[in-house]
């Protein structure tokens, strides 16, 4: 931390910016947090909730949003994109391979995932969320500074240069975030005399304008970006640098000339000219005072804005749209409707029956009369003069078109969010799996706008980190990172070759990366729908294990499966992992099954059919042995017309002889059922013999191993 120093001038114009912000954004800050109520459970209005109590109606809520946006939330949890870097000029393959990893390690795990998901729930809910990137030291014991994602639990407290173009805002001149820490807290960390000097501001009737008051103080988070401008050079070896690493690069005097030299080869400026770059600047601003400036390791502002949907209107002001926004008027009529069949249950009587006085005028009588839970032989009643009887109630139903509406009301919701009950693991009324997977389909394309936004939201936050790194990893340092593989490995970046720094591996600023999204599954899920299409390939043609036995150990989950990948590898021809690489189809390739597997292919198929002929034996048999039995029951009954004969024992024994015949099929059909799947059993045990025996084979002479798989 610097030296905290005076500023009125700046720390007022940085006011001013948030000032300037907070007007042209009021519409969406507004929106934002009334719609943060509405989505979560509040959503009555003041006036509405006073008015229906008015009139001994109770306000019910029956959300049926918070179930939707948990479904999208839950959605995007389990598809976080995966990023994919790769460089824009000659660098060393592992070199590059480890900045990938590195940038993917920063960017995806579980801290980061967790600031997406909250700046997601916040654009859904509110139209719009935001994150934000920093550098921070690993732990309380060191000096290594890492790159750190951080998350805006309050976005309409972070602010933007009204001119940025990009949709992440991150190309404007200026951002920032307000936090409010306790007076206690600041002291802590600042000092008493500027915690002091920070007086309370005077009464505004927006409190977001407010800096200080009597418990906490409002700190500014502030980013700068500044224009300026390097040389840079094209090298005769095809790299491009700029001024700093031109510097940086060997002079040698070479017969008498100067030459440069660069990875231990002499090289040639092609071309250079002049290029714009920027610089940020970061500052911690509170009253008057600044608290702590430095330099941010980036050309764009770290300060990543995360869209819904938004739109501009006729005067250019940006408009935020927040998800839910179609159909808050059919959330708000199922909670009219709720409201109003709870008053009618409310209101209703539940008396069994209209009477008369007169009906009810012993003492006795209006005893059984007013408590119906009384159990007797029977009602009594007393009689009127004009003969008038106690007539029986219906008890208060609803109205029918009250249920007609809630349903509309429904289906107003669904198609408002294009979220329908297929997509959400109902049962909806499609009549075909074609139909279920079209209305899938048709849903999916409105959830996509949400999840779009933030896959662009992530990609501009894996390229500002791609820019923080040649700047935050400069010195020699271990790393435990993931690689492509899926596999953890120890990797020492920037690594001093040799004692006079002739050269460096593993250069984390060299070169230049560029950041693409891979929209999908994250690598988890990725890795399980890779193993599932694997499992049905595998399915219709076991044979193939031979082929691709590698990739479905790779897929598997298992912690270290390096071994098993290996032992598998030394059975699969060197020709089909070559042609995997190279795409290049191989010269010779026998997909015949052996003699062996033909002949035992042929004696299962056999058995199979002896089988299946037997069992249509056994059926025909019965069947004909049915129709004679049917035959002499109608025999019986001609001549139990005939003569009057009672046949009913001849009959009876009929009807066991079709019972026995029946039970005696059903046991043949059991028969060979089991016997038909001890055969598949027979097979898939084999199988499987082959598998581990492929699994455990060990070859007799040692081949090499891949290229960058060890034991």
């Amino acid at each position: 931390m610097g030296k905290p120093k005076k500023d009125p001038e700046f720390c007022h114009e940085v006011r001013n910016r948030i000032e300037k912000w907070d007007k042209y954004w009021k519409t969406n800050r507004d929106l934002y947090h009334e719609w943060t109520l509405f989505v979560l459970g509040d959503q009555w209005r003041e006036d509405e909730s006073r008015l229906f109590e008015r009139y001994n109606k109770i306000p019910l809520t029956n959300n049926k949003l918070g179930a939707l946006m948990n479904h999208l939330l839950g959605d995007q949890r389990q598809n976080t994109p995966a990023l994919q870097i790769t460089p824009e000029d000659q660098v060393e393959e592992q070199t590059a391979e480890i900045r990938a990893a590195l940038v993917k390690n920063i960017a995806l795990d579980s801290d980061s995932k967790r600031v997406y998901q909250w700046a997601f729930q916040c654009a859904v809910i509110g139209g719009y969320g935001a994150y934000g990137i920093k550098t921070a030291y690993a732990h309380n014991y060191s000096f290594d500074l890492e790159i750190k994602y951080f998350e805006i639990r309050d976005p309409t407290r972070a602010y933007w240069d009204i001119s940025a173009e990009s949709p992440c805002k991150t190309d404007g001149m200026y951002a920032g975030y307000k936090k409010r820490i306790s007076r206690k807290k600041f002291r802590g960390i600042y000092g008493k005399k500027i915690e002091q000097s920070i007086g309370v501001d005077a009464l505004n009737n927006d409190t977001s304008l407010n800096f200080a008051d009597d418990d906490s103080i409002t700190v500014i988070y502030d980013f700068e970006r500044e224009y300026d401008s390097k040389t840079i050079y094209l090298l005769s070896n095809g790299k491009v640098i700029d001024d700093e690493r031109f510097k940086e690069l060997e002079r040698r005097q070479i017969d008498e000339t100067e030459v440069l030299i660069d990875d231990d080869e002499p090289v040639t400026v092609m071309r250079q000219r002049e290029n714009e770059f920027f610089t940020v600047k970061s500052r911690e601003i509170a009253g008057d005072w600044i608290l702590d400036e430095e330099d941010f390791p980036s050309e764009q502002l770290p300060l990543v804005y995360v869209d819904q949907n938004s739109y501009w209107d006729k005067n250019g002001q940006q408009i935020t749209r927040p998800f839910f926004k179609d159909v808050k008027d059919a959330q708000r009529y199922i909670n009219y409707l709720q409201t109003q069949s709870a008053y009618i249950l409310k209101v209703s009587r539940y008396d069994q029956f209209l009477i008369s006085k007169a009906n009810v005028r012993g003492a006795d009588t209006e005893a059984i009369w007013r408590d119906p839970s009384t159990i007797q032989g029977g009602l009594v009643y007393d009689e009127s003069p004009n003969g008038n009887k106690p007539e029986q109630l219906r008890p208060p139903e609803l109205s029918q078109s009250l249920a007609n509406e809630y349903q509309r009301a429904m289906m107003d919701i669904q198609s408002g969010t294009g979220m329908y009950n297929t997509q959400l693991g109902e049962n909806g009324n499609e009549v075909s799996g074609r139909a279920v997977e079209a209305r899938s389909k048709r849903g999916s394309y409105n959830t996509f706008v949400p999840f779009d936004s933030l896959n662009l939201a992530i990609a501009c936050g894996g390229t500002i980190v791609n820019e923080m790194i040649p700047k935050v990893y400069d010195a020699e340092r271990l790393l435990m990172l993931k690689m492509n593989d899926g596999n953890t490995e120890k990797v020492t970046l920037n690594k001093q070759k040799d004692d006079y720094g002739s050269g460096t591996e593993n250069d984390m600023g060299a070169g230049r990366y560029k950041i693409r999204l891979m929209p999908g599954p994250s690598y988890e899920g990725q890795q399980e729908e890779a193993l599932e299409s694997m499992e049905m390939v595998l399915k219709n043609d076991p044979s193939l294990f031979r082929l691709i036995g590698d990739l479905f150990v790779e897929n598997l989950p298992l912690k270290n499966n390096i071994e098993l990948r290996n032992r598998i590898r030394t059975i699969i021809p060197p020709e089909i992992i070559e042609a995997g690489k190279t795409g290049k189809p191989v010269q010779k390739q026998n997909d015949q099954p052996n003699p062996e597997q033909q002949a035992l292919m042929a004696e299962q198929q056999h058995k199979m059919a002896e089988l299946q002929f037997k069992m249509q034996e056994a059926e025909r048999e019965v069947q004909f042995k049915m129709k004679e039995f049917e035959m002499e029951e109608a025999k019986l009954q001609m001549q139990a017309h005939e003569t009057g004969q009672n046949i009913q024992l001849k009959w009876q024994d009929i009807e066991s002889k079709k019972q026995e015949q029946a039970a005696k099929l059903q046991e043949q059909i059991l028969r060979y059922q089991a016997e038909m799947q001890k055969i598949s059993a027979d097979m898939q045990k084999g199988h499987g013999q082959n598998i581990v025996k492929l699994l455990t084979h060990h070859p007799k002479e040692e081949k090499p191993k891949p290229h960058g798989e060890q034991e």
